[in-house]
């Protein structure tokens, strides 16, 4: 948009009226933020100072320092002017309100745009009103008994279980300095910004992946009434663990690779026989929990996908083999580096379950996006415009044990 255009809808339309139609049409998507110039829209709200070699009340700028300021500005380019929002006639509010609608919708295609991400797929979502919510649950002290014809029913007793969240703060800010709106580079600043999203939703991907696996250190992701505690004990204590240190099942204690279908085959084994729980009656029993993810580090995605995608398998007994369907090609394969950062096991375990029946990602504040206008030592001492903030605050927790298997690789 050119200047002109820029300074007639504002007076036509009036500033309100005019960042709210702006405000629809890009929400409708007949504007995008790449149709707007800053440094245009700055000299359209009338923020835009006399030229930086002489202040806004220079009127003494003498024909030699005119010259200079004509030749330091180039051809091509217009004289380095300064923002001014106490300039007269200036609409301060209304650059600060469009410019921030227009960065904070460049920071969301950033953060929305960010490829191969796989955390929304391992949580559900859960609004959070503060930090530290307790997550609620019950578990039946009885077991149900026949009732005769005429009988009534006995009671039964629920005792309170909770696990409790933990949540974060996550930020960062960008600062666009004056020269980056004087020489017009708005694309080098929305491109900043896409970047900016980017960062925030690579933070949050690895936050999600590592709580998962249970490896940040000190921070639990697993914490039954308010108390943290290791989600995948070695000693396969909590029944979610394959591995040569499990105690609990002799016959699934070693390590198991995940080489071919033969795997997923004995960790679903695990799963129907060992995967105990009092949750329907009271006795502990194995329990309805059927696996629809596998979850690998990205070295072995190959691997996986070549195991759940393929349509057939063969089967070898005697000497005899035996061709059938794939029972596993309904698997959903999800894979992360996240998970090779762990180091040399990090690359090896692999994961099978209900991921979103597990862990929960307790959202406090979802991602926004903050303006800071041009005041303050950053203005003075390096020259800058404006700053964006953008944040987020949640945290992921796992609400049971019962519905994801560690299995150990190697």
């Amino acid at each position: 948009m050119q200047r002109t255009d820029l300074a007639g809808l504002i007076d036509s339309l009036g500033p309100a009226a005019f960042y709210e139609k702006t405000r629809d049409l890009l929400t409708a998507g007949t504007l995008t933020p790449d149709d707007f110039s800053l440094r245009r829209l700055a000299e359209a709200c009338g923020i835009f100072g006399s030229p930086s070699f002489g202040g806004p009340g220079d009127r003494g700028v003498s024909d030699g320092l005119a010259a200079l300021r004509e030749a330091a500005a180039g051809p091509d380019r217009a004289p380095v002017a300064l923002l001014s929002e106490h300039a007269p006639g200036a609409r301060t509010d209304l650059f600060r309100v469009v410019t921030a609608e227009l960065l904070a919708r460049k920071v969301a295609e950033g953060y929305d745009a960010a490829a191969g991400l796989i955390g929304d797929a391992l949580v559900t979502v859960v609004k959070a009103t503060g930090r530290g919510a307790k997550i609620a649950g019950f578990t039946a002290t009885a077991s149900p008994t026949t009732i005769p014809e005429g009988h009534k029913y006995e009671e039964s007793t629920f005792a309170e279980k909770f696990v409790t969240s933990e949540e974060s703060k996550q930020g960062r800010i960008l600062s666009v300095t004056e020269e980056l709106i004087a020489f017009d580079q708005t694309g080098e600043v929305f491109r900043r910004a896409v970047r900016l999203g980017e960062g925030l939703r690579q933070e949050r991907e690895r936050t999600i992946v590592r709580a998962v696996a249970d490896a940040e250190p000190g921070k639990p992701v697993y914490r039954p009434g308010g108390v943290g505690e290791t989600l995948y004990a070695a000693d396969g204590s909590n029944r979610n663990l394959i591995g040569p240190a499990n105690t609990t099942s002799p016959t699934h204690a070693s390590a198991l690779p995940l080489d071919d279908w033969a795997a997923l085959d004995a960790a679903r084994g695990y799963r129907a026989t060992e995967v105990l729980d009092d949750r329907v009656d009271g006795q502990r029993r194995p329990i309805l929990a059927p696996a629809t993810q596998v979850l690998v580090p990205e070295s072995l995605a190959g691997t996986a996908r070549g195991i759940v995608e393929a349509t057939e398998i063969r089967r070898t007994v005697d000497g005899t083999t035996t061709v059938s369907g794939n029972p596993h090609r309904r698997l959903e394969v999800l894979s992360s580096p996240f998970l090779d950062e762990l180091g040399a096991e990090g690359r090896r375990d692999w994961y099978l379950g209900d991921f979103r029946k597990q862990f929960v990602w307790t959202e406090v504040w979802p991602v926004q996006t903050f303006l800071q206008r041009s005041d303050g030592p950053a203005a003075f001492e390096r020259d800058v415009a404006l700053r964006v903030k953008a944040r987020y605050f949640g945290g992921v927790s796992a609400t049971d044990t019962a519905f994801v298997t560690k299995v150990l690789g190697g």
